[in-house]
């Protein structure tokens, strides 16, 4: 038996995967914000020793 035609189920696929793009992209804005607000290496610290 079937629930959902064709074309429901086509876009239902394509708005899954509009979703999980969205939560990847936001993820990875996270990452890079956090990422960009600390510094990974402390070459003003070495500089003064």
């Amino acid at each position: 038996m079937k629930f959902l035609t064709t074309q429901e189920q086509r876009v239902l696929a394509i708005v899954l995967l509009l979703i999980l793009v969205g939560w990847a992209v936001q993820a990875w804005r996270g990452a890079q914000s956090i990422g960009a607000a600390m510094p990974t290496s402390n070459a003003s610290e070495r500089a003064q020793d």
